[in-house]
């Protein structure tokens, strides 16, 4: 193998086509390795106006930032809370609004731990 196709500062003089072979498939949107860029991005940026990002208030972000982090620990206790309600009530035979109180809870813990 010649030693410009060794080093990656010698993959300049390399022929697009042999390129594919010694660093792997090409990014779909690079257009320097043949790939082809998004239409739509194509079109706004041949046309020149193209709309920059509209920035959000940093409170807005910072709510939609701690929404999407909190969607799974959130569906976590939703699943306790059922499950409790379902093991309690329904297979149990007890009133439902007992799980919400902590005395069935202690009493609970005290019947599985207790020596």
């Amino acid at each position: 193998m010649d030693s410009k196709k060794e080093t990656a500062a010698g993959l300049e003089s390399i022929a697009p086509a042999e390129r594919g072979g010694l660093i792997g498939p090409a990014p779909a949107g690079d257009k320097a390795r043949g790939g082809a860029k998004r239409p739509e991005r194509e079109a706004a940026s041949a046309k020149g106006d193209a709309k920059p990002r509209k920035k959000r208030h940093p409170a807005v972000r910072a709510l939609r930032w701690t929404l999407l982090k909190s969607i799974v620990p959130v569906l976590c206790v939703l699943a306790i809370i059922g499950g409790m309600y379902l093991g309690y009530a329904v297979l149990g035979k007890r009133p439902g609004e007992e799980i919400f109180q902590i005395g069935t809870w202690k009493h609970m813990y005290d019947l599985i731990f207790a020596g």
